[in-house]
């Protein structure tokens, strides 16, 4: 049972299993939660990223060495908390445009991983596999201020 639960957490509910793109499959996930879930309280905001977080490190590293991978395709978790990064301190709930914007941005910058995102990766298990989408959410929650500020003016 326990082996059940890290995996549907680690795959984002099974959405790392999809086929093709499951980083993809996970952020479109966490960016429809927000959408329809994420709170305007900061502190609540902040719980949350704290669980997924730590949900993140602990099923991440299990699953990775279940399949015996560094960081396995299948797990999206930490796309998942990327995404709620880049929603930090932002009020996305059914803000459409917001959320896609959002969700475009944190894919290109876990895509492309500019410098320091890459260094983190070096972490060992579920820190590295969940540090580096940390980071590239904290980069993409300041471009989708800087670009979403832009957009709303």
């Amino acid at each position: 049972m326990l082996k059940f639960l890290l995996e549907f957490i680690a795959t984002g509910f099974f959405s790392g299993k999809l086929p093709k793109m499951p980083g993809t499959w996970g952020s479109i996930l966490a960016s429809i939660l927000c959408y329809f879930f994420w709170p305007s309280n900061l502190t609540y905001q902040i719980l949350i990223i704290i669980v997924t977080f730590s949900l993140s490190v602990l099923s991440s590293d299990f699953v990775s060495k279940q399949l015996r991978e560094k960081d396995p395709d299948i797990v999206v978790i930490d796309e998942i908390l990327g995404i709620e990064i880049t929603f930090l301190g932002l009020n996305v709930y059914h803000d459409i445009k917001l959320a896609f914007l959002g969700l475009l941005i944190f894919r290109v910058i876990d895509i492309i991983k500019p410098p320091p995102i890459p260094w983190f990766e070096r972490l060992p298990g579920g820190w590295g596999i969940t540090v580096d989408d940390a980071v590239a959410g904290i980069v993409s929650n300041f471009l989708l201020r800087l670009v979403g500020g832009l957009i709303y003016v």
